[in-house]
């Protein structure tokens, strides 16, 4: 029996345990290919592939290789090449390099209040959690991480992969699950460094579907040189139960705020309709919309939820390579809009809404359903969102301590007008 997950998710395929599978390749095989030709949204990108064949061509030559196949790895692969093809993100296989290895860790939803990214082809701490176990053993910005547990956290990943791939592998190889304590081994100006951290609880866990035991990452709080710049850092669109009344409370106990940084780096995306809601707490009007999802048979717009009492002051999204799908509509749907100025790195173009289910053979299948066309008519997918200030990290600038992207959001929140934001 197939089993399908029922929601819009717009993220990367999360890490998802491959099942022992069932020898039912073909059976697989021929379910991937009648869904794509079933429900793509535009058939007539199935008629010429970026490859130059046909859906019809690329069942006719990938089919036998799976009549041939002697492992579920070697059907798997075939699979893989099959949705290659569609030159799109959200289309994937969920297999054997989401287990751990010898050479890679599973991870798990308790993290170690810190973030580490590709910098300058150097895996660098580029953000400490305040407050955390990581920030009280000393963890400074800028350090190098070389390995947990053993494990050599560079050769984890590649120079080929995308900065989004690149940030979940980064994320599974630090985290794990609560109460387990993880040797950490560093590279400093001063020296090598070793941290043993507990992974503290998480705040909370969500699913729905397949996705199930998810944590997500959050953190507000005031800063800038006078602490009056609200802070909210969101690494999921998911968990919209426990993020949305929080975001609410945070935005209405600092209306008097200076100005609101928005963090949605590394965040790949999640549940769509959270993009809607979340823009409504910085626009007084109705009928606003951030974009259009089409679909084969239908369009959906994408309204923003306005709220009673929205900030109306200068807000400031930062953005990365690892940021997607809800949170591209969210930071490019405010920038085209005038609402927002966007600070970091182009983000990944990752913009396609999907459904994830279960194959015969016991694997998961992520696929699109539909196109994402922001309000300025543009497609976001390949082409991503990007900055009005470009300001990547640097090694130099995270050993001073400096988050260039922030520093740069603070100064431009600092340049606008003294005084209250004003109110509809």
């Amino acid at each position: 029996m197939l089993k399908s997950s029922r929601f819009f998710l717009l993220g990367s395929l999360l890490c998802l345990p491959a099942l022992a599978a069932p020898p039912q390749a073909l059976a697989s095989f021929d379910y991937v290919w009648q869904t794509i030709a079933d429900k793509h949204y535009n058939p007539a990108e199935l008629e010429k592939l970026p490859n130059g064949e046909s859906w019809q061509q690329v069942r006719a030559r990938l089919r036998p290789q799976v009549e041939a196949a002697q492992t579920t790895d070697q059907v798997r692969a075939v699979l893989r090449e099959m949705l290659r093809t569609l030159g799109k993100s959200h289309y994937a296989i969920a297999g054997p390099e989401f287990q751990p290895t010898g050479n890679r860790r599973e991870g798990g939803p308790a993290t170690p209040g810190f973030v580490v990214e590709i910098v300058e082809s150097k895996v660098l701490v580029t953000h400490v959690k305040p407050g955390s176990e990581a920030e009280r053993a000393g963890l400074r910005l800028g350090w190098e991480l070389v390995d947990v547990e053993g494990i050599n956290v560079a050769k984890t990943i590649t120079p080929q992969m995308r900065p989004i791939d690149r940030h979940r592998i980064l994320k599974d190889q630090i985290s794990g699950f609560h109460g387990e304590q993880l040797p950490f081994s560093f590279a400093t100006p001063q020296g090598p460094r070793k941290i043993l951290l507990q992974l503290p609880a998480p705040d909370g866990s969500t699913g729905f579907g397949y996705i199930q035991g998810v944590s997500v990452d959050r953190e507000a709080r005031l800063l800038g040189t006078r602490q009056d710049v609200a802070y909210f850092r969101l690494g999921m669109f998911l968990d919209a139960v426990r993020v949305l009344p929080e975001f609410e409370k945070f935005v209405l106990a600092n209306a008097s705020a200076r100005g609101f940084v928005l963090d949605l780096r590394g965040n790949p995306g999640g549940i769509a309709i959270m993009a809607n809601a979340l823009s409504g707490w910085f626009l007084k009007d109705s009928g606003i919309k951030l974009g259009t999802m089409y679909q084969r048979q239908m369009t959906l717009e994408f309204v923003v939820i306005p709220r009673l009492q929205p900030f109306l002051g200068p807000l400031a999204i930062l953005i990365d390579g690892a940021s997607a799908s809800t949170s591209e509509i969210l930071a490019g749907g405010l920038q085209h809009l005038g609402r927002a100025r966007l600070f970091g790195a182009p983000t990944a173009g990752a913009a396609l809404p999907s459904l994830i289910e279960q194959l015969p053979n016991g694997d998961f299948f992520q696929y699109a359903v539909a196109n994402y066309i922001s309000a300025s008519g543009q497609s976001l997918e390949g082409q991503g969102v990007k900055p009005d200030v470009a300001a990547p990290h640097t090694r130099a600038a995270l050993l001073r301590g400096e988050d260039r992207a922030l520093a740069a959001a603070l100064d431009w929140i600092y340049a606008h007008p003294s005084g209250p934001p004003a109110r509809p």
